[in-house]
């Protein structure tokens, strides 16, 4: 960054409007501070611009000093938030770890600053939004401040692991690896949601028919390695009996596990017969 912050505090103090000042497309200074100009990038003055933005009531009073305002042309409606948290391409960035970690340092200092909510992960879709392979920092501050953004409470979005695998998606199986690991890290008594349901198909369903069986199970065996912590073959059978024998191929370990009531897949897949026989 060419300018420090107590010299763009002083340039506030002194022209207070230039904050208010729209460019030829309608961006705030704020927004524009988004975009990287001739090899500089200005994001790091978002919180100081949007804590004075509040003070003097940049977008509006309950715009949070610009960070709520929409963003000028852009096709989603999406605002200054989002846009700090979705991957690069839509900001103009370089595809680097250091532009990510940046970004979400950034949003931690908003959120010390109260400028950033924790129910905005879940307003503004957030964690969907950072669940890319360039913006891993941003997502894993959004995970580790809001683990039920991952599929842990309601919501009127799907969860973030069928977002990550979602037909014409690039990247599926680098956002399918990210979402399934942030779902273990959180909820492993679920198993990163693999088994949650959309539409009647479950996320690992999804994942070996947009990615292959190979592919997936690679990644699936990388976040959920065999063990009685997570035995899978037992919420297979529990959840996805369809896709028993296609995981235990993969897990040919996995039918001497037992779950935490100490019963074996068989066990269990006996239960389960004789429960959806009674249903039927």
């Amino acid at each position: 960054d060419k300018h420090t912050e107590e010299q763009v505090k002083a340039i506030i103090e002194l022209f207070p409007e230039s904050l208010s000042q729209e460019d030829e497309k309608g961006r705030l200074p704020i927004q524009r501070a988004l975009y990287l100009k001739k090899g500089r990038s200005s994001v790091t003055f978002v919180p100081l611009m949007a804590k004075e933005g509040c003070r003097l009531g940049v977008g509006g009073e309950e715009n949070r000093g610009g960070l709520l305002t929409v963003v000028p042309n852009d096709e989603n409606n999406n605002n200054t938030i989002k846009w700090l948290s979705q991957r690069f391409s839509l900001s103009g960035g370089p595809s680097s770890d250091e532009w990510d970690r940046k970004r979400a340092q950034v949003l931690e200092k908003l959120r010390d600053l109260n400028l950033l909510k924790k129910a905005d992960i879940e307003e503004y879709g957030l964690v969907h939004d950072a669940l890319h392979p360039k913006c891993k920092s941003r997502f894993n501050f959004f995970t580790s401040w809001d683990p039920a953004a991952l599929g842990g409470r309601d919501s009127r979005r799907v969860e973030p692991i069928h977002h990550a695998i979602r037909s014409k998606r690039k990247d599926k199986e680098e956002r399918f690896e990210m979402a399934l690991k942030a779902g273990m890290e959180y909820f492993p008594e679920r198993l990163g949601f693999l088994f949650c349901k959309k539409d009647g198909i479950s996320a690992c369903k999804k994942a070996f028919d947009e990615i292959g069986v190979d592919k997936a199970m690679k990644i699936i065996r990388t976040c959920i390695p065999p063990s009685d912590d997570h035995p899978i073959l037992h919420h297979a059978i529990r959840h996805a009996p369809d896709l028993e024998n296609d995981i235990a191929q993969y897990y040919p370990d996995a039918v001497f596990l037992r779950d935490t009531n100490g019963h074996t897949s068989s066990q269990v897949k006996f239960y389960m017969n004789l429960r959806r026989g009674r249903r039927t």
